[in-house]
């Protein structure tokens, strides 16, 4: 009895240790750059042990991103319970956090995703669940007076999501970094759908953090 429950806290500690090793390194270098020999060459376990846990690099790049997502939607939530919020307070801290992560990624991890139908389809649901919550926030700011309400909110995501997709298939990444690139979209949509509330806490922002 005891061993097994030694094994399973093992297994347990260890599956946690290969995530985060896997993560950084897809981080640090691409996905396809990755193998999975190189990830248990780094954990010094056998390639067998590891298969055992992780059957194929796709679905240890699935649990990536669902990790990622529950680390995420957890931030979200502590940031929320910090002090009362606005739609600008949580639109600006969604800025920065997307900022910083596209800063740390390759270029290619982007386009890299598409190889992988498990982790398209994950993102694909994550996407779909999100869209009422999405209109809910549009509607608050259009409430609070930071957002027009002349504007189709759900136009608009679909259009910003499209021109991230572009940029990444036209590969404009080769010439612009890509924090700049989501920097330069996501501003054209918010000075155009924000009102002249939304767009001096913008600016206010911008000046005391260029």
């Amino acid at each position: 009895m005891k061993r097994t429950r030694a094994t399973t806290e093992y297994r347990k500690e260890l599956r946690g240790k290969i995530l985060e090793v896997a993560l950084c390194e897809f981080k640090q270098k691409g996905i396809r750059a990755v193998k999975m020999d190189d990830i248990a060459r780094m954990l010094t376990i056998s390639k067998r042990t590891l298969y055992e846990i992780y059957p194929n690099k796709e679905e240890l790049l699935l649990e990536c991103f669902k990790f990622t997502k529950e680390h995420e939607e957890a931030e979200v939530a502590a940031f929320l319970k910090e002090a009362p919020r606005t739609t600008m307070d949580i639109l600006l801290n969604f800025y920065r956090t997307r900022m910083k992560e596209l800063s740390e990624l390759p270029p290619t991890f982007l386009t890299e995703i598409d190889r992988y139908p498990l982790v398209v389809e994950f993102l694909k649901q994550k996407h779909e669940s999100s869209q009422e919550k999405m209109k809910q926030f549009f509607q608050r700011g259009v409430e609070e007076g930071y957002f027009r309400e002349d504007v189709d909110y759900t136009l608009i995501a679909r259009l910003g999501e499209n021109m991230m997709h572009n940029a990444m298939v036209k590969q404009l990444y080769i010439e612009y970094e890509l924090p700049y690139i989501f920097r330069n979209v996501i501003f054209l949509f918010l000075r155009g759908f924000c009102t002249r509330k939304g767009l001096d806490i913008v600016d206010k922002t911008l000046n005391e953090n260029p």
